[in-house]
């Protein structure tokens, strides 16, 4: 109780919060909530912020069905699906994460943050053997879970734009959630929709990932030849996350950095649209989204060293700050317009479950073989490029090197989730464009 008392939320006092909650709540049920931009981020600001702060302190859903990400977007599919809020809220929610750009603030501000972050010299080594062997992994992943869709009826093609390129995808911010852009855009059906049912998906495909980092650790314990102990390669040190002295942003540098991210995304866009040979001049059945483009454009720019540091510095603190502020009220927009039997459908074929596990362990052979063709520990490259390829993005990093007891190895965990990531958006491009 007294933990309770303490307890600040957003820095207000719980039973504030709370008084903030029944309040959004009450005018959003009544339909008399604001019907722009402000009383859309009023509503999921506060009530998603909270419903968040609950599902990251459930016991047990907190570790392994997602915590407050999937329990808010749960939250919202429920206030949808039974009504608890006006119609008129729901357009307003809907309207601030599609055609108001809700969704692609974020999308773009983590995209900028987190290219960035990862240090230059990390990023030009990978390029030689490490970027080959997380496309061996891709590669892996959608062979086998397209043969295991073929074998059980569910449909390679199925299986593998459903299932295994959503839990490749890097995660959620720069993962899933630009590619149900993508797949709207592609087929002209609910993006929201297709997002609903890749969330679950890739919560159980982090869940796979995980239990399969404890498996290695356990397998370089019982075949020390097959691990470097945290070392990737013979004779090469663990790329240090960052080489650069730590720079504390200010707060002009918060803006900096997203007026840097506002800008790229332009550029990005402006070359996705009038420019691209591939998009615009060549009929391949198949368009480059323009996330992948501003993803390329963040690396040449971080490759190049023509950003100051403090410009670095303001990109990745406001990404810090929308994965820490915004994620959940983001969840309530994604949410609201999505429907519980989403999620049902998942777990309503045991052909499901198969296929998600056949995505990890097919990442995992992927990268097995072309370890071999490079050089490197087959545990650890088995764990970077393939299983945090797998996994649920930066917190499923964390909690797939926890298993494994390699946490050293984040610097490359990360190329796998963010260039990694990048590469998939290629890779759904490609697929929703050319198959569905």
């Amino acid at each position: 109780m007294s933990t309770l008392k303490e307890t600040k939320i957003l820095g207000f006092p719980l039973w504030m919060f709370l008084i903030l909650n029944v309040i959004m709540i009450f005018l959003a049920a009544q339909d008399w909530m604001l019907s722009n931009m402000v009383g859309a981020l009023a509503f999921a600001l506060v009530v998603g912020t909270f419903l968040g702060w609950i599902g990251d302190h459930i016991p047990v859903w907190k570790t392994w069905f997602g915590g407050g990400m999937l329990f808010t977007c749960l939250a919202a599919g429920a206030m949808n699906t039974f009504n608890l809020v006006g119609e008129g809220a729901k357009e307003t929610l809907n309207t601030f994460n599609g055609t108001t750009g809700f969704l692609d603030l974020y999308i773009l501000v983590l995209i900028t943050g987190s290219v960035l972050s990862v240090d230059r010299k990390a990023l030009v080594k990978s390029f030689a053997g490490y970027i080959p062997t997380i496309i061996a992994g891709v590669v892996g992943a959608l062979a086998l879970a397209g043969l295991v869709g073929a074998v059980t009826g569910v449909g390679a093609i199925d299986a593998i734009t459903t299932y295994a390129i959503p839990i490749m995808g890097g995660g959620n911010g720069a993962g899933i959630q630009p590619m149900s852009r993508m797949w709207e855009a592609a087929t002209g059906g609910d993006g929201a929709s297709w997002y609903a049912t890749a969330f679950a998906i890739i919560s159980l495909g982090n869940l796979v990932a995980v239990f399969m980092s404890a498996l290695l650790n356990k397998l370089g314990q019982a075949h020390p030849a097959l691990t470097g102990n945290g070392q990737l390669m013979k004779g090469m040190d663990n790329v240090a996350a960052s080489a650069e002295k730590e720079i504390k942003p200010s707060a002009a540098d918060y803006a900096t950095g997203l007026a840097l991210g506002l800008f790229c995304y332009c550029v990005a866009d402006l070359y996705s649209g009038h420019i691209s040979i591939i998009n615009n001049h060549l009929d391949l059945g198949f368009t480059i989204h323009t996330f992948a483009f501003m993803v390329i454009l963040m690396a040449i720019l971080n490759i190049s060293n023509i950003l100051p540091a403090n410009v670095k510095a303001g990109a990745k603190g406001m990404q810090q700050f929308f994965v820490k502020y915004m994620s959940f009220p983001l969840m309530i927009t994604v949410g609201i317009g999505t429907d519980l039997s989403d999620y049902a459908k998942v777990f309503t074929n045991p052909a499901y479950l198969v296929i998600i596990l056949a995505t990890v362990i097919g990442a995992m052979i992927g990268t097995f073989l072309m370890s071999r063709l490079f050089h490197m520990y087959p545990v650890e490259a088995m764990l970077t490029a393939g299983l945090c390829m797998a996994n649920g993005g930066g917190s499923g990093d964390v909690q797939c090197l926890g298993a494994a007891n390699r946490m050293e190895m984040m610097s490359y965990a990360q190329i796998s989730s963010r260039i990694g990531g990048a590469i998939m958006l290629v890779v759904a491009s490609f697929f929703f464009g050319r198959f569905l």
